[in-house]
């Protein structure tokens, strides 16, 4: 913007504009450091260089605090501005968003829905405070194709960090019941090796709980500690679901022994069995089993996955 006439139309700008906008550039302006963070990333790197932002110059932009200050900004960097708006408003519809918004959120001591509300009201002032600067600024600047070039790198990015898949749930485990859904995982797992029995086969089948399916929450539970927390997505859940579904019914059939696991629990002595004061592994193994299992089926009774995978256990039952 070299001649006045160009910026003429800041003097148009109502003196408390700063005001509306101060949120959406505070809010953009974290999301875009947030995103210039991970400057390690190859397509990042590329905003970075189509833009020419940096961290610094981002840092720069975000002490704007008042009317005047933001007028020569929009003076003197009008594209970096610009740039940091677009990039913000991009990182705030990603998973990128997430620890911003939760600081923002314990900052300003306000609900979820508010917060939402927050990001809602500053996008939409920034979808159109971009419009304005691209009919105000220089047409050499070529903000329309810019504009797209920045989107089209971003959309790259967003498809190799696909977002995480969102909790459905967190639990914690008693010591008994972690050793239980261990032993749960470990038992399915070893199924396909077992021996050639239609029900392993069909157990087999199940895409949730095939040997390399199972592994990363085997894993996951090893390093568990009794009482610590496990958030679960649904797909895990699910699969959690199954296996301690298709251990119970491995415990309470013919199975355990046909295929020669009943090892798996040491013989109680002759005189325990005679007394018989307390209740089998298979029965302690039942109720562990039905107890986690009529939690899931409570709690998310109309969850289609879950449904599914209800139905595919049953249907495992033919074949015992």
């Amino acid at each position: 913007m070299s001649s006045s006439a160009s910026n003429n139309w800041l003097e148009t700008l109502p003196a408390d504009f700063y005001d509306q906008l101060a949120h959406c550039l505070s809010l953009h302006g974290m999301a875009c450091l947030e995103l210039l963070s991970r400057s390690q990333d190859a397509s990042i790197r590329q905003l970075m260089t189509i833009t020419g932002l940096t961290v610094e110059q981002v840092n720069q932009l975000n002490t704007v605090a008042s009317h005047e200050q933001l007028v020569q900004t929009l003076e003197n960097q009008p594209r970096p501005l610009y740039d940091l708006l677009l990039l913000g408003r991009l990182t705030l519809d990603t998973s990128l968003a997430v620890p911003v918004m939760a600081y923002v959120q314990r900052q300003m001591g306000v609900g979820i829905a508010q917060m939402q509300q927050l990001k809602t009201y500053c996008q939409e002032l920034s979808g159109a405070f971009l419009a304005t600067l691209e009919q105000q600024l220089p047409a050499e600047m070529l903000l329309g194709l810019h504009r797209l070039r920045v989107e089209e790198v971003f959309q790259a990015y967003v498809a190799a960090h696909p977002a995480p898949a969102p909790m459905a749930a967190t639990i914690r485990f008693s010591e008994a019941q972690l050793q239980m859904v261990r032993l749960a995982l470990l038992l399915v797992h070893s199924l396909p090796e077992a021996g050639d029995h239609a029900f392993l086969r069909a157990v087999a089948a199940l895409p949730n709980l095939q040997p390399a399916a199972l592994e990363p929450m085997i894993e996951r539970l090893g390093k568990l500690q009794a009482a610590e927390e496990l958030p679960l997505s649904l797909a895990e859940l699910v699969q959690l679901y199954q296996a301690m579904q298709v251990c119970g019914m491995v415990f309470v059939s013919e199975v355990l022994e046909r295929l020669g696991l009943e090892g798996l629990f040491p013989a109680r002595p002759a005189e325990e069995t005679a007394a018989a004061p307390a209740p089998s592994h298979r029965q302690a193994v039942g109720e562990m089993v039905s107890g986690f299992t009529r939690w899931v089926q409570h709690t998310f009774p109309q969850e289609p996955a879950l449904l599914a995978a209800r139905q595919q256990v049953l249907a495992l039952a033919d074949w015992l």
